[in-house]
């Protein structure tokens, strides 16, 4: 009999407890009689509440453990493929790796400390910032550790951001100096073009192979200002040319020893994609992210220990969901592997010499953990058809009967087990090699994830962690565990560092009293407010510290999880009265597999909705009809009443919309499109 009731899911309490129903408040349970403010790893005190002793505890405590690996490009290759026929010649690049090297806490701690002591060096002290613009890598936690050793904050700009917009955060921001990549350089030239002389970060440290960008690096440093300094970040791990004094340790000492920033200190200011107008700098303060790192922890300790971990650091530090869970696996003590978005799977990845195929980041590293945005997990999850489609028909009805199998498995006993595994070690093991292999926990944050993506993941790769969160909370409001099972269209509890209030939604059936409205947050790490806007931090804060986060939740009586229904400014009202959640709708719809991306748009003088979609490649853009009735198959298949199914459609050809309409967390930015369409759009609604 034990033998069988481990199979099935053991159900414990409901994962939320209401504390003030009149209020409408809900905690996670373990925060009912207070939330929690510090990690659980490693111990600190109270005044200790700061990313200079949990770096430096950390690293002291796990001196000889690996913590960050990286891959180096020996040689970018340029493949050529003459015309032929019909088909035009074509050009591509492929990048030859060497495989994994490791840096241990000891040598990450003392290339810190050697940062530090330049930065010091330069006149850089506590208070000033340092602005971040570069992709994801070791150098950038490191470095980002150094400045917090010396009480200095960060700014952080994303890699994709134009030279005008790099130039307003650090006109904004007036940090002391700035941390690039040499691939960058092109866009670091016009942004010091735009800036005074005064303006201009005086101190540069750069990363990255001078064949990279040769042109651009020499351009800056021929045209550069002569009180601006470049150095190369290897030179000061490596102490060349005296860049670093780490050998005197009276160096060492005095930043070790010396002065630390307060928990109630500044640490990061960090500028919001925009998916909903300009970047705002959401200010960060030390025990804010460390309480965000607290409650990560009391929500993953007691399932994500029982395996060994290895996890895969590819988005964008910037961004605060990758810079949040880096930081919980660094407390953790989990090795993080970088890697980056064009080199993750095998396709642009050669061999020696760029001959034949080398290994992506996913299979040379084989990760336990991996965190991405949907389109990330859309992408892996396309990818998979895509070779599916190569198969007959019989071998793809196995498949997808494997699939649907699998998952009422899954809802059937709770979670993974002896019976559910059978498919992973026969059916599924070709997919899961797509990851590595070894994949155990996807997370899945910035958007929510579609239905049919969910259940695709969660049968045939690994258990499917759905986050929730903003920057300004630190990007970490709630999260699903597998305690929970294979939820799914659920946000989990609120994270213990963070309370929950529902709070009516003005003209809507949203009432608070029925388990549903606005969803409000308060707690330790929320944010200080917005950089140098006291308006907008007045406009979002509530004077008794609710934060107002625009999304619509609903709470789910059986589990005591919440679920997500919309943007409050994304409800669109009908002319026959209906409420329509747009955000949450296009989820649903992005499941047709003949679209990439989609939005939707509403107008109260009209009773239905329209869409303007990117087709997928394979699709027939000219074929509008086909598209529209594929659309409609799949609102009906996901039970989508008349008011919610999609009655025409534009369809955009020849448009990149993730690089023209997206934010670099992947989410739409509803506004540009409906604007670069607004004649198409009157045309159809005529």
């Amino acid at each position: 009999m034990e033998l069988i009731s481990d199979l099935y899911l053991k159900k414990g309490p409901k994962a939320t407890v209401e504390v003030d129903s009149s209020e409408h408040i809900y905690r996670a349970r373990p925060a009912e009689n207070g939330l929690v403010s510090k990690p659980v790893v490693p111990e600190l005190d109270k005044n200790q509440l700061t990313l200079k002793h949990l770096w430096l505890k950390t690293t002291e405590k796990n001196a000889d453990k690996c913590i960050f690996g990286y891959r180096t490009l020996i040689k970018t290759h340029t493949q050529e493929k003459p015309a032929h026929g019909d088909q035009q010649a074509k050009k591509w690049t492929t990048y030859e790796l060497d495989d994994y090297k490791w840096w241990t806490f000891k040598q990450a701690r003392q290339f810190s400390l050697n940062t530090a002591v330049v930065l010091r060096n330069h006149g850089i002290k506590p208070g000033d910032r340092v602005f971040f613009f570069a992709k994801t890598s070791a150098e950038w936690m490191i470095t980002s550790m150094a400045c917090f050793q010396l009480g200095i904050a960060i700014s952080t700009g994303y890699d994709t951001m134009p030279a005008d917009a790099i130039a307003s955060i650090i006109e904004q921001t007036e940090p002391k100096a700035i941390f690039t990549e040499t691939a960058l350089m092109k866009t670091v030239n016009k942004a010091y073009g735009l800036l005074k002389n005064k303006t201009q970060p005086p101190l540069v440290l750069y990363i990255g192979k001078e064949e990279e960008a040769p042109e651009d690096l020499a351009k800056f440093k021929k045209d550069k200002p002569d009180e601006v300094t470049i150095i190369h970040i290897q030179d000061i791990y490596h102490n060349k040319n005296g860049t670093a004094s780490s050998s005197n340790d009276d160096d060492t000492d005095d930043i070790l020893n010396g002065k630390s920033p307060a928990p109630s200190d500044l640490a990061l200011i960090m500028f919001t994609s925009g998916s909903t107008g300009p970047p705002k700098g959401v200010e960060l303060t030390h025990e804010n992210i460390l309480a965000a790192i607290g409650g990560a922890q009391q929500l993953i300790m007691d399932w994500f220990l029982q395996d060994d971990h290895l996890y895969i650091g590819f988005l964008p530090l910037s961004h605060i969901l990758e810079y949040v869970v880096e930081l919980v696996m660094i407390s953790m003590t989990v090795p993080i592997g970088y890697a980056t978005a064009r080199t993750l799977m095998n396709d642009s990845v050669c061999g020696p010499n760029g001959k034949g195929k080398g290994k992506g980041d996913l299979q040379c590293l084989q990760p336990t953990v991996m965190a991405g945005v949907p389109a990330v997990w859309e992408r892996i999850k396309g990818g998979i058809e895509k070779e599916l489609d190569k198969q007959n028909f019989v071998m793809r009805s196995v498949f997808y009967g494997a699939v649907e199998a699998k998952w009422q498995l899954l809802n059937y006993f709770g979670k993974e087990n002896t019976i559910t595994k059978v498919f992973d070690k026969t059916i599924f093991a070709p997919v899961q090699k797509v990851t590595g292999g070894n994949l155990i926990y996807g997370l899945c944050g910035g958007a929510p994830v579609s239905l049919e993506t969910s259940k695709f993941l969660a049968s045939t790769l690994c258990h499917m962690v759905q986050g929730y969160g903003l920057t300004e909370c630190c990007g970490l409001a709630s999260l699903t565990y597998p305690a929970l099972g294979p939820v799914v269209s659920s946000i989990g509890p609120p994270s213990p560092s963070i309370e929950f209030k529902l709070h009516d939604v003005a003209d809507t059936d949203y009432k608070a009293e029925n388990g549903t409205g606005e969803l409000w947050l308060r707690g330790p790490s929320l944010m200080k407010g917005y950089y140098n806007r006291p308006d907008l931090t007045k406009e979002a804060i509530t004077q008794d510290g609710w934060f107002r986060t625009g999304d619509v939740a609903k709470m789910n009586d059986d589990d005591g999880t919440i679920q997500i229904v919309d943007r409050a400014k994304n409800l669109a009202k009908l002319s026959h009265g209906e409420y329509i959640a747009l955000e949450s709708l296009e989820s649903k719809y992005r499941d047709c597999r003949s679209i990439k991306n989609i939005c939707l748009v509403a107008q109260s003088d009209k009773s239905y909705i329209i869409g303007i979609v990117e087709p997928t490649d394979d699709a027939d853009a000219n074929n509008k009809d086909k598209i529209l009735k594929e659309l409609q198959t799949t609102a009906r298949k996901a039970e989508m009443n008349r008011p919610e199914t999609i009655k025409d459609l534009i369809v955009t050809r020849d448009v990149d919309w993730m690089k023209e309409f997206a934010t670099s967390s992947g989410k739409i930015k509803r506004k540009e499109v409906e604007k670069a369409y607004k004649d198409d759009i009157k045309k159809v609604y005529v």
